[in-house]
């Protein structure tokens, strides 16, 4: 909890500097300092992008981000659009992260009938303590497909659709699935939806 508050601290403060310093680069303007105000005014620009990039708010660096991870998860590293994504942080560091990426036709086709490399061998270790699974997920994994798709108070009804859309899929022959237990992350990939789904749900 604590680690989640110095964060919040510090983002704020930084939320204030970049007030502040967004105030002295108007002034240098209105004072005539055509000079200072390009070069705060560049260097202001470069910096809040490279930020919202790396804090993932830019709706292509979690495009990007994600293209990182298909190596390790798939054995096969390729581009999937993200089209929706749910984050959620509770006040005792507890949280809940659902995205879910568009597949192209071609990768889409490809993981209707992938090797036997990608049941064996992916993802890997650090990524997920169990390999990829062919749907409907084992009545064994079941409580772990109901832990990663709750429904809490206050949520809005997309979210809980979404709930639902993930356990029709999962409980449905054709799609394959992957998790790590602990701070759960949950993969599923659907190749008849042409998508691809990271869930992470820690409390």
């Amino acid at each position: 909890m604590e680690a989640y508050l110095l964060l919040g601290l510090a983002l704020l403060l930084l939320i204030a500097i970049f007030i502040y310093w967004l105030y002295r680069i108007i002034k240098l303007l209105k004072k005539g300092y055509k000079r200072a105000f390009t070069l705060n005014l560049t260097l202001f620009l470069f910096l809040s992008l490279f930020i919202m990039w790396e804090l993932r708010i830019l709706p292509f660096s979690l495009t990007n981000d994600f293209k990182n991870k298909t190596e390790q998860l798939t054995g096969k590293k390729f581009w999937s659009w993200n089209n929706y994504r749910f984050d959620e942080l509770g006040i005792r560091g507890e949280g809940y992260t659902l995205e879910i990426y568009n597949l192209s036709s071609e990768i889409a086709n490809y993981f209707k009938n992938p090797g036997e490399d990608f049941f064996q061998k992916f993802p890997l270790g650090q990524i997920a303590s169990v390999k990829w699974q062919k749907t409907p997920v084992k009545q064994e994994d079941q409580e772990v497909l109901m832990f990663v798709t709750p429904t809490y108070a206050g949520w809005d009804k997309e979210i809980i659709d979404k709930q639902s859309f993930i356990r029709e899929i999962a409980n449905k022959p054709g799609s394959y699935y992957s998790f790590k237990k602990g701070s759960t992350d949950f993969y599923l990939i659907s190749p008849e939806k042409k998508i691809i789904l990271w869930i992470n749900h820690n409390m």
